[in-house]
């Protein structure tokens, strides 16, 4: 190994490692706000309640992976029985490459 290649290696995994320390600070943010509480009592009687009641609200799954196909297939451009349905992974990559190939 070279010099050169020595020093991208310790580049690449000087990013690895900030990118786990994002995750990991990431993940004590969403711990925090999945923990948090609102006061729903009075102050002689303190009732703390849970903001989300459910994990779908503080994360829908469903909800985001419906957005997600929505951007590949539009909606109206699926019916029952329809080849459109039955659409190849490669036409799926075609279709999402035409719209400019981002899922955000």
């Amino acid at each position: 190994m070279t010099l050169t290649e020595f020093l991208y290696r310790k580049y690449a995994q000087e990013y690895k490692e900030i990118d786990e320390e994002y995750r990991l600070h990431k993940l004590a943010f969403l711990i925090r706000n999945a923990a948090a509480t609102e006061n729903k009592g009075t102050a002689k009687n303190p009732k703390e309640e849970y903001v989300f009641k459910r994990f779908e609200d503080f994360f829908d799954y469903r909800k985001i992976l419906e957005e997600m196909n929505e951007q590949i297939i539009p909606k109206d451009n699926i019916s029952v029985g329809d080849k459109k349905n039955n659409l190849s992974p490669a036409e799926l990559a075609l279709r999402r490459n035409r719209k400019g190939g981002s899922y955000v």
